[in-house]
């Protein structure tokens, strides 16, 4: 089943921010993401709601999300271009 996905506001303003060209490659790690919230992660925290915190690591950009499995939805909380 493929989970829609919301983005955050801070992470969203680093979409925005980018190039064209990065846009459209977020928006295919972003579907890729909803359409395997269950893949392994590269690294999982803790929030201070104790929601786990999954990064995955996609060339130079990292997208931290939680997956919400009762709504079928992944919550992007951060996109990081290193």
């Amino acid at each position: 089943m493929k989970y829609s996905y919301a983005i955050e506001q801070a992470a969203a303003q680093t979409v925005f921010a980018a190039a064209s060209r990065e846009r459209r490659l977020l928006q295919s790690i972003l579907e890729e993401i909803a359409g395997t919230p269950a893949a392994a992660p590269d690294l999982v925290e803790r929030d201070a709601n104790d929601r786990e915190l999954r990064t995955r690591f996609f060339g130079p950009f990292a997208v931290t999300y939680w997956v919400d499995h009762a709504v079928a939805e992944v919550r992007i909380v951060l996109v990081f271009r290193d």
